[in-house]
């Protein structure tokens, strides 16, 4: 199966439109202030900022040969949602849940974190214990166990540079 991370294209406005409520969905189990709204509309809506063009935002799409499985949302500094010092923050990862356990996820954030290299700030909402299970294996493997465990505004947090991967196969 071909697994691609690209760069979402103006074009592909609308594909990430509609896969992005479903992000929020998974997320509102975890609470973190996701709700809808009285028409319906998943409440903090984040994606506008990211389409916007503005320097750091890098709206990334994941496809499993050929067809949409995910997406990722990589800040670059100065991004001002993250720590100074660090050159990348993943803000969000989704991958569609029929493609889970099939190491999609790995394989996606190991393209990503290629792709970026730099020093990286991954967090997840600390109620939301399976994120950190995965974030913590995955870049555990990615970087031969060399990263930093930590908190980010309370909760659970991975920091690491990517140009110091251990070069494993995907």
């Amino acid at each position: 199966m071909t697994l691609s991370v690209l760069p979402v294209s103006p074009a592909e406005h609308t594909l990430l439109r509609n896969l992005y409520p479903l992000y929020l969905h998974d997320l509102s189990e975890f609470g973190g202030g996701y709700s809808l709204d009285a028409e319906g509309l998943w409440q903090p809506d984040y994606l506008p900022y990211w389409l916007s063009g503005k320097e750091g935002c890098h709206p990334m799409l994941f496809r499993l040969d050929g067809r949409p499985v995910g997406f990722a949302m990589v800040g670059q500094a100065p991004f001002p949602f993250m720590t100074p010092g660090r050159d990348f923050h993943l803000s969000e990862f989704f991958v569609l849940r029929g493609a889970r356990q099939h190491g999609v996820g790995r394989r996606t954030a190991f393209a990503l974190f290629d792709l970026f290299p730099g020093t990286w700030e991954l967090s997840q909402l600390s109620s939301n214990q399976g994120a950190t299970v995965f974030w913590r294996r995955v870049i555990g493997e990615y970087m031969g166990g060399a990263f930093e465990d930590t908190t980010l505004d309370g909760n659970p947090a991975q920091v690491f540079d990517s140009r110091k991967r251990a070069r494993i196969s995907p």
